[in-house]
């Protein structure tokens, strides 16, 4: 009879195979914000619509991921829990752009710190795996998930102008982490391989 531990080790493979879409996605994160950045001027709508976006494909991308990967050890359940909420919300906000607007610190700090919780879950179970610079992980989430209070904590404090600051930071951050998840993800799958 096959232990768990021998039975996840075995599935790892499969659940590492689809990196680059984890990579895409980081990508997709920091160009967003950069554009905040370099646009601030921009409408604030546009902004809560191009949010809406990225959480609605960010749900439908670990959607994908945790259906592909079948047996997946690493972090499955947060796939699946954290796609379909954010196909919901990112639905949800797409269709109703005023609501966007006028809750997007709120919904983009809880977001946030649900994905910061995904990445300090899953760079724990790589740190026990020991898998080479799986710490970047469990830092940038912490990271994260820091800057995922402040956002909450913004509007009560400091106006919207704030919240479009730490709405670039918390992107760029979270492009950031999902790049460097995706190249761990990657050096697993190599790892495998050989």
């Amino acid at each position: 009879m096959k232990t768990l531990f021998v039975s996840r080790m075995e599935s790892l493979p499969r659940a590492v195979k689809n990196w680059w879409m984890l990579l895409l996605l980081g990508i997709a994160a920091f160009v967003i914000g950069i554009l905040i950045f370099t646009r601030p001027g921009e409408s604030y709508l546009a902004m809560a619509l191009t949010f809406a976006v990225l959480i609605l494909v960010s749900g439908l991308v670990n959607l994908v991921l945790a259906a592909t990967n079948t047996n997946a050890a690493i972090g499955k359940g947060w796939l699946w829990a954290g796609g379909i909420v954010e196909s919901l919300i990112g639905l949800l906000l797409l269709f109703h752009p005023a609501l966007s607007a006028a809750t997007l610190p709120v919904f983009l700090g809880f977001w946030l710190m649900f994905r910061s919780f995904g990445l300090i879950g899953s760079g724990s179970d790589l740190l026990s795996l020991k898998v080479p610079g799986s710490g970047w992980t469990l830092f940038v989430g912490i990271l994260l998930l820091i800057c995922s209070v402040m956002i909450l904590a913004q509007p009560l404090l400091f106006g919207i102008e704030a919240v479009v600051i730490w709405v670039g930071i918390s992107f760029l951050m979270g492009g950031i982490s999902m790049a460097v998840f995706s190249f761990e993800l990657k050096n697993l799958h190599k790892h495998f391989i050989e």
